[in-house]
């Protein structure tokens, strides 16, 4: 009598509260009243505060009579140290909740202290899967760029210079518990920010939807992003005061962030962290230049799914077609179409392939993927 293979079970978590719409980041008080929070400690670094964003958070936790400091001293790819220095500010003010204001960079280092604020230890001690025993600390996020989806994913990036590397904590426990999508936090990112932090949200989308792991509810999902960062990206560079754009590439990152939070990823982001590690190129570089030389070595493994993204971006049926696609949009909204354009060299290819292949995203990739693959890919984008 044969034994029937046991069925697939798909899991879907979102460990975070999303509130959406223009404007909603100015109800920040309501989560920490929810939460009932005292002493608020505001993550961000200089430029968003120059830029006039943080003033009016500030205003609305005073109203509320909440007690807060600002920390803006973070910076572009946070080290361990600059956690821990996080959350020393964290300690010495006796916060009991952080509102992180920014990009990724911000939010990840006010997930990483709130884990601390729970956890103790450092950084280095959860790094990996499922490592983060106890809920972190609430976190409320607001974004001020439709990118990273930091705000709702349970991943968090930590560099680590010394190592060429950057590190990444994945944990339900690691996440924050609020995340305010306001478009109108976006109508400031400058052109170039805005192609490359809308170029993660499109490649989260598509490496989701064409990867092993995919299912319906994570497809219906990551191809709504890609139909809307299709449309909106080019609009939204283009034309940063269009909050049309802005609110349709927000939402694409808030579908896009839930699908890949329950699917991984694919090989683009297993390629991108070592170009960060070892050659400092910013991330959304790194994932745009490197999406159409993924797509086409994957498209013959997921055909079907490829011919879905293509008519998803406005591109006919046909999966060479989405490829063609993603290098026009690459050059139409600014973005370099080389590694060698971002100081790359191929001294670094051997070093970076084999750091590729430790991550989990090669073997949900779609077409199986060896290190010489890896090392064929750095160098046709190269």
């Amino acid at each position: 009598m044969s034994v029937a293979a046991p069925a697939r079970i798909d899991v879907f978590r979102i460990p975070t509260r999303i509130m959406f719409g223009r404007g909603v980041s100015e109800r920040v008080a309501e989560p920490l009243g929810q939460v009932g929070a005292k002493r608020v400690l505001i993550v961000t670094d200089p430029g968003v505060v120059n830029a006039g964003l943080v003033g009016p958070i500030e205003q609305r936790i005073r109203d509320a009579g909440i007690a807060y400091e600002v920390y803006d001293g973070v910076v572009p790819d946070p080290t361990v140290g600059d956690v821990d220095r996080c959350f020393e500010r964290v300690t010495a003010m006796k916060a009991d909740a952080l509102v992180a204001v920014g990009g990724g960079s911000s939010i990840d280092t006010a997930k990483m202290a709130a884990v601390l604020m729970a956890n103790g230890g450092s950084a280095l001690d959860y790094v990996g899967s499922d490592k983060v025993p106890k809920p972190a600390a609430p976190v409320v996020a607001i974004p001020t760029t439709a990118g990273t989806g930091a705000e709702i994913t349970i991943n968090s990036v930590i560099a680590d210079p010394e190592a060429h590397k950057k590190l990444v904590i994945i944990s339900p426990n690691a996440t924050a518990l609020f995340a305010l999508e306001d478009p109108d936090m976006t109508r400031g990112l400058p052109p170039f920010l805005t192609a490359i932090t809308g170029m993660d949200t499109l490649v989260h989308a598509v490496e989701s939807f064409v990867n092993k792991n995919t299912y319906a509810m994570t497809r219906a999902l990551a191809i709504e992003a890609i139909r809307d960062a299709a449309w909106a990206l080019p609009r939204a560079v283009k034309d940063g005061a269009d909050l049309d754009a802005r609110e349709r590439m927000m939402r694409a990152v808030v579908s896009a962030s839930l699908a890949f939070s329950n699917t991984r990823l694919g090989n683009v982001h297993a390629m991108a962290l070592p170009l960060g590690g070892w050659c400092h190129v910013a991330h959304g570089t790194a994932v745009a230049v490197l999406l159409p030389h993924v797509m086409d070595f994957n498209r013959t493994a997921a055909p079907e799914r490829f011919e879905a993204v293509a008519e998803a971006m406005d591109a006919g049926k046909d999966p060479r077609a989405a490829v063609s696609r993603t290098h026009r949009l690459i050059e139409e909204i600014g973005i370099p179409a080389r590694l060698s354009q971002c100081g790359v060299t191929g001294d670094t290819i051997q070093a970076m392939a084999k750091d590729a292949m430790q991550s989990g995203n090669i073997a949900v990739n779609p077409r199986e993927t060896t290190l010489a693959d890896i090392e064929a890919l750095y160098r046709a984008a190269l």
